[in-house]
């Protein structure tokens, strides 16, 4: 029997990776809220399993008939704004989009890594000190919770984010690699002693499709990333990738780049100063070979490589 999926954020850098592989799913009819369907590079037009909703989530209201007969959510819009804005799209109308869901089985929805910390336990530092759109992804993920509706919710974590081609926007990180790469002339020589993970859109849309409807036990939270990476190797890799050489490296400390950001009035935030004395960001991870499926780009150099080929 055929199913349906309501998707938000479709037109951005992972939604048109899920896209991919769901467009050509037969079980399946994707109903798509979006604000401008032209800016998905799809020709949703050509596709009868596919219903276009104008709007937004600030009127997400207006959708209560359509959500209360979903089978699906997969809810990967976020509002990045600092500022009042995001906790009303990425908290109350998340919630009362979840609300209206009625009939679904399962709710996909991303949060976002940076609340998290050992154990991928929320830090209580991401809701006090973080901008909007982190404290507002905290607030969310707490008040969700406590819901109700917690036990149809899974809850993905990303961490850093690449992602992007001729056919698939940028994400943030992809998008500013190249143009920035000149500051490898500097950052080759220094390096902090610091860590995160990354995954590629494509292999974070492999994982949120796997989880629509995967057996998973109880658990509930997914934080999605490859391997943890070092920042010294991190840069070891980009400046080798981009013809800089390495003839000696420094070590630089907190207290240093706190110093060096007061030299040059740069104002440095209780958010900005915890990131900088906590700057191991290092989760419980999952990745699409965690599941039996392929990662596409398992390293750092892969997605580096891949940034090169298309620039």
């Amino acid at each position: 029997m055929k199913k349906s999926i309501f998707i938000t954020g479709a037109s951005g850098c992972v939604g048109h990776y899920v896209l991919d592989l769901l467009l050509e799913r037969s079980d399946l009819t994707l109903h798509l809220l979006l604000r401008d369907p032209a800016r998905v590079q799809r020709p949703l037009e050509n596709y009868d399993n596919v219903v276009v909703h104008r709007g937004n989530m600030e009127s997400i209201e207006d959708l209560a008939p359509v959500l209360a007969e979903m089978d699906y959510v997969l809810h990967i819009f976020t509002d990045w704004s600092d500022s009042d804005y995001a906790y009303l799209l990425n908290v109350t109308k998340t919630h009362t989009m979840f609300e209206l869901a009625t009939k679904a089985q399962r709710i996909v929805y991303f949060s976002t890594a940076s609340i998290l910390g050992p154990g991928n336990e929320p830090i209580w530092e991401a809701g006090e000190y973080g901008h909007g759109y982190i404290r507002s992804k905290y607030h969310g993920y707490q008040a969700l919770k406590k819901s109700p509706i917690a036990n149809k919710v899974v809850t993905v974590f990303p961490t850093l984010v690449f992602g992007g081609d001729e056919t698939h926007p940028h994400s943030h990180i992809s998008s500013g690699l190249l143009p920035n790469q000149q500051f490898l002339k500097w950052l080759r020589f220094i390096y902090i002693d610091g860590s995160f993970h990354f995954l590629h859109s494509k292999d974070i849309a492999q994982v949120v499709v796997h989880l629509l409807d995967a057996e998973i036990g109880a658990k509930r939270d997914f934080a999605l990333g490859t391997e943890k990476y070092t920042a010294k190797r991190a840069i070891q890799i980009l400046a080798k990738a981009f013809g800089y050489k390495q003839p000696f490296r420094i070590k630089i400390n907190p207290r240093f780049v706190m110093k060096i950001a007061g030299i040059f009035g740069i104002k440095i935030g209780p958010w900005e100063q915890y990131c900088i004395e906590n700057p191991h960001f290092s989760y419980d991870v999952v990745e699409p070979k965690t599941f039996g499926l392929q990662t596409a780009f398992p390293t750092l150099e892969s997605v580096v490589a891949d940034i090169q080929s298309r620039g």
